[in-house]
């Protein structure tokens, strides 16, 4: 099946990019890699189980749960990390067009193709927040793809990774697949790393915003939690999507904002070290 205007939603982890991800997944032209396909790489054709979120009865619960419910539902979107690495990508450092072959394109290919037939959709979205060191190659595959940047205040970003378990043994692409654990071993700051990896993947993204054209798309997560059917609305506009009544009835209008939460929880040295690395940018994305 042929792969149209495909959707990715691009951003530093930790910037909001799942629950926009979640939200538009709700669409019903759009499909996705499920976590039930994530889970079976070799498998796509299980993705039909997504056609459950449509039932009368099932449906809406599935819906409740993706957007609520923090732990994965088996039916819910998944990033399809297991499916990227089935297709031979590679998250541990940045991959160009010379490290990539045809044999990849068409594996990928040939699950999103699967995934658009087994669920009856005609328009697919994903969101991989690896896909900032891939970004030539994505666009190489699909030319006519639409891609949606999340950019979210760096110090919320920081504060966030540092509370989550999976930080720091994470590969970081820019270090060479050296993980936050490498970096604390030899003394060095985690604020500081922190700080960075959020500089350098908006940095990679930005970069990339003219190669992309008019079908690049900035947003800022402290408008989505604001605005949550606006700025959806202005992602189908984008995107080219129908933009339902029933579909933008059952979002929500606000989400909580945790934006300053990095005010209390950094201590004034690690806020120190924020300053000093990214204070710069952060005023250039016009952040005070």
């Amino acid at each position: 099946m042929q792969i149209r205007k495909p959707i990715f939603i691009l951003g530093s982890g930790r910037s909001g990019t799942t629950i926009i991800y979640k939200t538009l997944c709700l669409h019903p032209d759009l499909c996705w890699f499920s976590n039930i396909v994530n889970g079976h790489p070799d498998h796509p054709e299980l993705a039909f189980l997504n056609r459950l979120i449509e039932a009368p009865l099932i449906g809406p619960k599935i819906k409740h749960a993706i957007v609520t419910t923090a732990s994965p539902c088996l039916i819910g979107p998944s990033e399809g990390e297991s499916l990227y690495d089935y297709c031979g990508f590679h998250d541990s450092q940045k991959m160009t067009k010379r490290r990539f072959s045809k044999l990849i394109e068409n594996k990928f290919k040939h699950i999103i193709s699967v995934q658009l037939y087994a669920t009856g959709k005609y328009r697919f979205i994903n969101k991989r927040t690896a896909n900032t060191q891939r970004l030539e190659i994505i666009h190489a595959m699909f030319p006519d793809a639409y891609f949606v940047h999340v950019v979210r205040d760096g110090r919320a970003v920081v504060n966030s990774l540092l509370h989550v378990p999976w930080w720091n043994t994470l590969p970081i692409w820019w270090l060479n697949g050296k993980t936050p654990n490498d970096w604390i071993s030899q003394g060095k700051n985690p604020v500081k790393l922190c700080a960075l990896h959020w500089k350098y993947n908006v940095q990679e993204i930005v970069r990339h915003k003219k190669m992309f054209g008019k079908r690049y798309l900035e947003i800022r997560y402290e408008d989505f939690v604001n605005d949550v059917q606006g700025t959806v609305g202005t992602i189908m506009t984008f995107c080219q999507l129908p933009c339902s009544a029933s579909y933008m009835h059952a979002l929500r209008r606000t989400l909580p904002n945790f934006n300053n939460k990095w005010k209390q929880e950094l201590t004034t040295q690690q806020k120190a070290v924020l300053e000093n690395t990214i204070g710069s940018f952060l005023h250039q994305l016009k952040y005070e």
